[in-house]
């Protein structure tokens, strides 16, 4: 019993002290302790998972940009299809989907990172003889890429240094 409790002990330690973490956990900064949000798009899928990961992440959301807070400004995001490759009967066999968003982050009217424009690209295979499996497998790449996409917004918040 001892010698299984110590292999678990010693398991845990191992996987700790490799930088092992659980994927889509991310640890902000401490100099943001709290976030003002704000978009021009008002509220979108997109906004609302990166309300959900950012709370998750132990910051603080405020409603206003106030004095010393930093402004995380989202934009529009740019959905794009394209056809990438037809099947023998001329019917599109293969998309690719990116959605493009620009961000940047604000000290009052001073822009400490940005603006830029932050990109996710996946192919799908559609099947040219079912309209609604294409329409949601499309959905389900959507939010797989929105996902991405919020992630990669952390991660480069996580570069950041107050």
């Amino acid at each position: 019993m001892k010698l299984k409790a110590c292999a678990i002990v010693f398991s845990l330690l191992l996987i700790s002290s490799c930088g092992f973490h659980l994927r889509g956990s991310v640890t902000l900064p401490s100099g943001l302790e709290s976030l003002h949000l704000e978009s021009s798009v008002g509220e979108s899928d997109l906004l609302q998972a990166l309300r959900r990961a950012i709370t998750a992440a132990d910051v603080n959301l405020l409603d206003t940009p106030g004095l010393g807070v930093y402004s995380l400004g989202i934009g529009q995001e740019e959905i794009d299809e394209r056809v990438l490759s037809v099947n023998s009967n001329a019917r599109a066999g293969e998309y690719e989907l990116s959605i493009s968003v620009p961000v940047q982050v604000r000290s009052g009217q001073v822009v400490v990172i940005g603006p830029e424009i932050l990109t996710i690209e996946k192919v799908y295979l559609a099947d040219p003889d079912n309209a609604v499996a294409k329409q949601e497998e499309r959905e389900i790449m959507e939010d797989e890429i929105r996902q991405e996409l919020v992630l990669q917004i952390l991660r480069r918040l996580q570069t950041f240094t107050p």
